[in-house]
């Protein structure tokens, strides 16, 4: 199942109720269509709506939109509020409940979302697809004394958990999770995909495969190089864009012969320039080459993670600082440090502490093997 919750509205509940009761434009066929539950006192306007009599519905509608004038009549408030409330709830194809089951789930869902008896809704099922679907609109102003909202506070934490829990009791087939499409939100179209293939958006799937990645190589503190070999353990390979420079400024992901940006599939996270450093990916300007080098690899293969990225260390004996940046494996670190403290020791005569130092200062490279020179950079913070 997956439970969709649409944008909140102001104004009259006119356009959502006559959408679900059919009464207005669909993409799929709306013959099939059942009143399912609701508390509402008007008649139910689906017999009649069928006979081709559509003023019935107009009483369910003025029964809904009478609520917000009642508050309004009530309470002295000016503020703006969105009692419109429609959400979806959608079986895989195959699967299917009766008009009881869908009645306890819709009511299971309605309460976990926080709406009470004295919320207003309605809910239709539709049937005209391979999957079972059902509408349901609700007023968030609850009559009672006072007219408080029902809040919408962790909605999208408290829809999944209960769609989850529906699935649990009716041994429904269970859907993806955000901590899968890493909070990235499903239209509708791609929703209706999703059910249909029974499989995951291209978007969502390439997202929880890069997801995986990141969170690994960051566990690793690992650099761009992991995070490419990580990500052709999937399948998934990237392409660079370059600035004038020579250096990255834009990334595409490839899978199964498909291309999206980073920035399409989520600007806040995936562009280049936010996994180096916003994600924490290391990545080292004079290792274009060898990264375009192990980019263009297409064999596949395990790859053995390993802790190498690059350390920036501040070197202190009174008022001396030496900034020293190498690159090591995490259980070389000491050894290395060990060596440089030697070097130190032998250059200057007199014992240095090391100390872990953030980026953005100048740091001589040191290379195990490698003469030791003064060549200085300036890592970018």
């Amino acid at each position: 199942m997956i439970g969709k919750i649409f944008p909140k509205s102001t104004g009259s509940f006119e356009n959502r109720i006559k959408y679900i009761f059919g009464l207005s434009k669909h993409d799929h066929a709306i013959s099939l269509i059942k009143t399912v539950g609701g508390n509402f006192f008007a008649r139910d306007p689906l017999p009649e709506i069928q006979t081709g009599n559509k003023d019935e519905i107009k009483a369910v509608i003025s029964e809904f939109d009478e609520v917000e004038k009642l508050r309004k009549s009530s309470i002295d408030s000016n503020q703006d509020i969105k009692p419109v409330f429609h959400a979806m709830l959608s079986l895989r194809p195959g699967e299917k409940l009766t008009k009881i089951q869908w009645d306890n789930a819709i009511k299971k869902y309605m309460r976990d979302l926080g709406f009470t008896g004295t919320n207003k809704y309605v809910a239709v099922l539709h049937e005209d697809t391979d999957h079972q679907h059902v509408h349901i609109v609700a007023n968030r102003i609850r009559l009672e004394d006072g007219f408080r909202m029902t809040s919408d506070s962790n909605e999208r934490k408290k829809n999944v958990n209960s769609v989850s829990e529906i699935e649990d009791e009716y041994c429904l087939h269970k859907a993806p999770k955000p901590t899968e499409t890493w909070g990235t939100a499903i239209t509708h179209a791609e929703m209706q995909s999703a059910i249909a293939n029974n499989d995951l958006p291209f978007k969502h799937k390439m997202i929880a495969k890069i997801a995986g990645a990141i969170e690994k190589t960051t566990e690793h503190s690992g650099d761009m190089f992991m995070f490419v070999r990580l990500l052709r353990q999937q399948k998934v390979y990237i392409h660079l864009t370059k600035d004038e420079n020579g250096q990255p400024k834009g990334v595409t992901f490839e899978h199964n012969g498909k291309l999206i940006s980073g920035r399409q599939l989520k600007r806040s996270r995936l562009t280049w320039q936010k996994l180096t450093t916003q994600e924490g990916i290391e990545y080292d300007p004079e290792t274009i080459s060898e990264l375009e080098a192990e980019i263009a690899r297409r064999i596949e293969g395990e790859y053995e993670v390993t802790t190498v990225r690059t350390r920036y260390y501040v070197f202190v004996a009174s008022r001396r600082r030496i900034y020293i940046s190498f690159k090591s494996k995490e259980e070389e670190i000491q050894d290395i440090i060990n060596a440089l403290l030697q070097i130190l020791l032998l250059l200057f005569g007199i014992i240095f502490i090391p100390e872990e130092s953030p980026k953005g200062t100048w740091y001589q490279r040191y290379t195990p093997g490698k003469p030791f020179t003064p060549t200085f950079q300036n890592p970018q913070p």
